[in-house]
């Protein structure tokens, strides 16, 4: 009987737990519920009901709600321009996020990064984006992939980057489109009115936002579609209907104490009352901008020192006895280890200094030497090149001096041959004389060939200088083609010198077409096709 009593009240107790935890939850949901509706509307009230939702979790160990909890309260923070309480809150709820919980982890990513956009870390910023588009992208998860597209719009809009900032942009408005997500439709088309455009254009866009925000009873977000419907008012002159946009953003940014609004409001009214003329309500304006923004970052920066105070003395609290023992040997360590430090450094500093130095100087030898070996490759080419022309001047005059002897060789065998013929006449003419007049006539004939001997002196030394000139080709020719007849042998050496067939008609006393019939029989004997050319063989034996 003890024995059950014992095992009843175990059972009540273990019920009871569990209904307590399955009551947390619960409440724990509804709250978060509520902070979510509330967020845009009343960013307050939201961080309230999130902050309700994390005293209900004091344990140190993984849980979704209250990460999502944490999760809400920082992006209600942000809404209400505590940066810094926000990005603390975010990364502690990186810390109580379940790794398989991918799209939380991916929103507090993403949010991280909006986080470091307001705070000017763009390089921070855009790493903390990347990182939440790659874990919406593994999850296929549209919307969340829209709403980073849009917080890397805004990063580049502030690196003054507009136009990758527009695509991105534009890249978020068509995906939530698709979805028919109007929250995000009405941020991306928000966002794309932060800078100067087409002014009808943007016009249009803003005010297709506050209509969606105000079916959606976004005060936060209405407020920022007026103070951007001012801006674009602004950028087209229009000072009286920028001021009637500002003045309606201000009314729906004090209503829910959105510092950050308020504090865009004062510096767009700056704007609009400095191109006015209105310097005083211009300056007045500034330095309301100038206050609240100081007490943003002042609120900020006291935060940041009271957190960092706390988690020092819970350090401190733990490690004070070992850090009294070690106090001398630690400094000791440090003094020794930046002593080496330096030393190491200045090795470095020095061995790079002298292996640059090194190689510096072995590249302007190197150069130098290259330099040189162009010079003398260049002046060596140079001298090849007059030498080659010095060569082809010479085979040119030698070819010249080839032709004209051939010339004055074919002139005279051609007189030769007018000679023979005409002691020829002469004979033929005796024939018909008588005794008496043929005497007269011998003597004539006689006259006439010793005239001619004169010239054949001159014509004889022509004819050895052909002759030495002919006797290598002869040679050279022979060992060719032994076959040769003697008349093919001399035909080659008239063609050799480019003689016509004309001009062989003319030394031999053949008629062309005799001359022709030769060439053929020529060919024929060496070998040679009807595509090869004669002339030039012979030129190249």
């Amino acid at each position: 009987m003890k024995n059950n009593l014992l095992v009843y009240i175990l059972l009540c107790l273990l019920n009871l737990s569990w209904a307590n935890a399955r009551n947390k939850q619960q409440e724990a949901e509804a709250l978060i519920k509520k902070s979510v509706e509330a967020l845009y509307n009343n960013p307050k009230q939201a961080s309230y009901y999130a902050a309700k939702v994390i005293e209900l979790f004091p344990e140190e160990r993984l849980n979704d709600q209250k990460a999502e909890a944490m999760f809400y309260y920082s992006q209600a923070e942000k809404l209400l321009g505590n940066f810094d309480v926000s990005i603390k809150n975010l990364y502690d709820a990186l810390e109580y996020a379940t790794p398989a919980n991918k799209e939380l982890n991916g929103q507090i990513y993403a949010l991280i990064g909006a986080l470091y956009c307001k705070l000017t870390d763009y390089n921070k910023a855009i790493e903390m984006n990347e990182k939440a588009i790659s874990i919406f992208k593994s999850i296929g998860d549209s919307i969340s992939i829209a709403l980073c597209y849009n917080d890397r719009g805004i990063i580049h809009y502030s690196m003054n980057e507009f136009n990758t900032a527009e695509q991105f942009l534009k890249q978020a408005l068509i995906i939530n489109r698709s979805q028919k997500n109007l929250r995000g439709i009405s941020a991306n088309l928000n966002n794309l009115c932060l800078y100067e455009g087409d002014f009808n254009e943007k016009l249009s866009l803003i005010n297709e936002a506050i209509i969606i925000n105000k079916n959606l009873n976004s005060q936060w977000s209405l407020g920022e579609n007026y103070n951007n419907m001012g801006k674009q008012y602004f950028y087209a002159k229009q000072y009286n209907n920028a001021l009637m946009a500002l003045q309606r953003a201000y009314e729906v940014a004090s209503s829910i104490s959105a510092k950050e609004l308020i504090c865009d409001n004062y510096e767009y009214l700056s704007w609009v009352y400095d191109a006015l003329g209105d310097h005083k309500n211009a300056y007045k304006c500034l330095m309301q901008l100038y206050t609240l923004s100081k007490e943003l970052q002042s609120g900020s920066k006291l935060r940041i020192v009271e957190q960092e105070i706390s988690h020092k003395q819970y350090q401190n609290q733990q490690r004070k006895a070992e850090l009294r023992e070690q106090a001398y040997e630690i400094e000791l360590l440090k003094r020794n280890l930046f002593v080496l430090v330096i030393i190491f450094i200045s090795l470095i500093v020095l061995s790079i200094f002298l292996y640059q130095w090194y190689k510096r100087k072995k590249n302007m030898q190197l150069m130098v030497t290259r330099y040189n070996l162009e010079q003398s490759e260049h002046e060596l080419a140079e001298l090849k090149v007059r030498q080659q022309e010095l060569e082809l001047k010479s085979v040119q005059s030698a070819l010249y001096n080839s032709r004209q002897e051939a010339t004055s060789f074919a002139v005279f065998l051609h007189s030769r041959n007018e000679l023979l013929e005409k002691i020829r006449e002469m004979i033929k003419q005796g024939y018909k004389m008588d005794q008496q007049a043929l005497i007269p006539h011998l003597k004539k004939v006689n006259a006439f060939i010793s005239q001619y001997q004169n010239g054949d002196k001159t014509n004889s030394t022509l004819l050895m200088n052909v002759e030495e000139k002919n006797q290598e080709f002869l040679q050279r020719l022979s060992e060719r083609h032994p076959n040769l007849t003697q008349g093919e042998k001399y035909l080659a050496t008239l063609l050799r010198v480019n003689l016509s067939t004309k001009e062989i008609s003319m030394l031999t006393g053949n008629v062309p077409k005799t001359i022709n019939m030769n060439r053929y029989r020529l060919r024929k004997s060496l070998n040679l096709s009807s595509e090869d050319d004669l002339t030039d063989y012979l030129q190249n034996i």
